[in-house]
């Protein structure tokens, strides 16, 4: 059996060039290569290097022997990942969040159902999902679109809508509603992180200068302290949640109106079984 080692470093011969320029990418010795070269030709019985003064180079064999140690080596780290991926889902639940309230809100019931396992949660633009549920990397998701493929399974977990929130001086303080290109072109308060939307508000908004904040406490101090407009969402609204003296005016473009889809592999709704019967329509509002 050829030791992995002994692969590893012709794979960094065939692409360094040189012994010395290969043991200096290994964080080994030249004499150390040459013996593990030696080693590699004597174990194979075949020889795999041209060998002149001062000068070795790989002849035909050798450049074949090098694509074949670098599909074992490729498959050898897959090998490894996918242990220590199926390690970790043994001990660790990651979960895709497209938004933040559905995260304040799905987090402690996911918690009291997998109580002893560890959260790992990620909450961006939940266009890659669908692919981080199918290789893995997330066994569960909240997705703001529902899936239209029968691989997966998933259950209407809730609903937000976006309002902008400014102060009673603010010329849209009289408007019962407004369009996202009514906000076009203001300076507007946002956080960073929150899915999404953010892509949403880039898009439809794309002459607005975002002052983003990166923590929360200073968010919410520059939003009770400035003039500056902010968005609001009606998880805040209905539970009075929200900047003390402002109004807070509903948006009624079709992508400030959302619902939320708790997802999870078609293969894997046995095992969340029972946080999917927890949820409903009205989890998240």
């Amino acid at each position: 059996m050829i030791e992995i080692y002994l692969l590893e470093q012709l794979d960094a011969f065939a692409r360094h060039g040189t012994l010395s320029a290969a043991a200096q990418a290994l964080h080994t010795s030249q004499p150390s290569m040459t013996r593990a070269m030696q080693k590699l030709e004597d174990e194979l019985g075949v020889a795999l290097f041209i060998r002149s003064k001062n000068h070795l180079a790989l002849n035909e064999t050798g450049r074949r022997a090098a694509q074949y140690a670098r599909h074992v080596l490729t498959a050898d780290q897959d090998f490894e990942d996918k242990v220590k991926a199926y390690d970790r889902s043994l001990h660790t639940l990651s979960i895709g969040f497209c938004a933040p309230v559905p995260q304040i809100v799905l987090t402690p019931i996911i918690n009291s159902i997998f109580e002893g396992m560890t959260l790992s949660m990620d909450m961006m633009e939940d266009s890659c999902f669908t692919q981080r549920l199918k290789d893995r990397t997330y066994q569960l998701a909240v997705l703001h679109q529902e899936p239209d493929n029968d691989l997966f399974y998933s259950k209407k977990c809730g609903h937000e809508d976006l309002y902008i929130s400014v102060q009673p001086g603010n010329p849209l303080a009289f408007y019962p509603e407004v369009h996202l290109k009514d906000l076009d072109g203001l300076s507007i308060l946002l956080l960073s992180r929150i899915g999404f939307w953010a892509n949403m508000h880039r898009a439809k908004t794309p002459n607005t200068h975002y002052l983003l904040q990166v923590d929360q406490s200073s968010f919410s101090e520059l939003a009770q302290n400035s003039s500056y407009p902010v968005f609001s969402s009606s998880y805040y609204i209905r539970r009075g949640d929200t900047v003390s003296g402002r109004i807070n005016i509903p948006i009624v473009d079709s992508e400030c109106h959302t619902d939320f889809y708790l997802t999870c592999l078609r293969s894997d709704k046995e095992k969340y079984a029972g946080l999917f019967r927890l949820i409903n329509d009205e989890t998240i509002l």
